[in-house]
């Protein structure tokens, strides 16, 4: 493997990066990928996996430069992940690489699902000068859900709330709508790239909410909704007049998934409506399940109850805050109870950002460290929508 890298290297790849952020949002549970080709010095060719099951961001860019009228052989390929050496959606990017010509790959970061292949062997076997690690972090940033997801069979976990200056997500009748106003653009823009919200029953049924992008002048997709209805409450009121609701409103081209412990016979449900009953509704069984329905990433949205819940296992959280004061309501994590001495998470803050009005901002935590937490009981919590 060629350990020397060119001083043009980086440039490039920072190129196959923004085209690979692209396809955030449409690849899941694929992942996000760009490649460039360079010839001379010149690009001569860009891709980027576009939607799940379309061609891959090397096969794109090939066929991106052929239309160009350029010739590929003796070129340099960058491209942010390994590139695949198995039949899959796709045949394998690295036959495509070999057999155009290509003479040296650069590559950010290796591919740690085993499905993939060895496409590094292959290209080297077949006399490709092959360069890794060039912009590795950045690569596996953008990339996070779906190394989290081919790794541990779970799919990426984001909490996201808001919250008023003394901790309260909604005020003593519950009211919670609007508490940020300027920043709520950070939020579509969560939800943009997720493959799925997951909020619990009292949200749907209190508040209506539609759960889907919105980002003017941009393309986006709606994610999957989930629901948590231990007791069935949603299919109980809302069968009836399933209309009115915003959750299944056929407009958002989106499955909705409920998780519930009562089983519903004979329920005539739309066809993106899937109702699961699983044996255990533990937090941990509810992610297994929603990774098999090849969901690589899911936003928390709310309430109170699903956050305490989900907060032992969630890998990023955002909270937004506003200048504002409820006293009496609601509190973020109310449903915890931690002594003092245990109550500090393993979260880093990674970013803060102030909304131009100056009366909002947004501070975005990372989890530091891998181990779930030893002071909640995380095997007995179960999941109350």
């Amino acid at each position: 493997m060629d350990k020397y890298r060119v001083p043009n290297d980086e440039f490039y790849m920072k190129i196959a990066l923004r085209l690979a952020k692209k396809g955030l949002g449409f690849v899941n549970p694929n992942p996000p990928v760009g490649a460039v080709i360079v010839k001379y010095g010149n690009i001569i060719g860009k891709g980027y996996h576009s939607r799940f099951g379309a061609l891959h961001a090397e096969r794109e860019a090939l066929l991106d430069a052929k239309k160009r009228g350029f010739d590929v052989s003796g070129a340099t390929m960058y491209v942010t992940l390994e590139p695949c050496d198995h039949y899959g959606k796709t045949p394998p990017c690295t036959d495509a690489i070999i057999e155009s010509g290509i003479k040296r790959v650069v590559i950010s970061a290796r591919d740690p699902n085993p499905v993939s292949g060895d496409g590094i062997k292959k290209l080297m076997k077949n006399g490709i000068e092959v360069m890794v690690g060039v912009l590795e972090n950045e690569a596996k940033e953008i990339a996070k859900f779906f190394f989290k997801y081919v790794t541990t069979d779970l799919p990426y976990v984001t909490l996201k709330y808001a919250s008023t200056l003394d901790g309260k997500i909604a005020d003593k009748i519950g009211n919670s709508k609007w508490i940020t106003q300027e920043l709520r653009r950070e939020v579509h823009k969560l939800r943009d790239i997720h493959k799925a919200i997951l909020v619990g029953a009292e949200t749907v049924l209190k508040d209506n909410p539609m759960l889907n992008v919105r980002l003017p002048k941009r393309k986006f997709k709606n994610p999957d909704v989930v629901v948590l209805d231990e007791n069935g409450r949603i299919l109980k009121k809302v069968i009836s007049d399933i209309d009115k609701f915003e959750l299944f409103n056929p407009d958002y081209h989106r499955r909705v998934i409920i998780f519930s412990s009562n089983q519903y016979q004979n329920v005539e449900l739309p066809g993106n409506v899937k109702v699961k009953t699983p044996a255990s509704l533990s937090v941990e069984n509810i992610l297994k399940e929603l990774a098999k329905e090849g969901i690589d990433s899911v936003l928390i949205e709310g309430g109170a109850s699903v956050f305490s819940q989900f907060l032992p296992y969630a890998d990023e959280i955002y909270g937004f805050y506003a200048t504002k004061i409820f006293g009496k309501g609601k509190s973020i994590f109310e449903h915890l109870d931690v002594p003092v001495k245990e109550s500090e998470i393993p979260f880093e803050i990674q970013k803060v950002k102030i909304a131009k009005n100056r009366k909002e901002l947004m501070v975005v935590m990372r989890r530091c460290s891998q181990e779930l937490f030893n002071t909640y009981a995380k095997d007995t919590l179960m999941v109350r929508g």
